[in-house]
């Protein structure tokens, strides 16, 4: 299944991005990302169904919580 990972800029901002995602009714999970992902060393990421991604977007732009950045992942589950 294909899935997007919402870099977030600390683990509060992940934390507040999955309890956001969760009353839009959008299963999301926060964990640590590598400096793989971030490109600025270890940090937090949010990962959702990448069918989800629009509907996250919008919920998370009506409370002006944003990502610094999205990953796309394909085939993984």
């Amino acid at each position: 299944m294909d899935y997007c990972i919402l870099i977030a800029k600390s683990l509060t901002h992940a934390q507040r991005m999955v309890r956001l995602l969760a009353q839009c009714g959008i299963r999301s999970t926060a964990f640590r990302a590598g400096s793989s992902l971030t490109q600025r060393g270890c940090g937090y990421a949010v990962r959702i169904r990448a069918d989800r991604w629009e509907q996250a977007q919008q919920c998370l732009a009506r409370a002006e919580l944003h990502p610094l950045d999205v990953v796309w992942r394909k085939g993984e589950s």
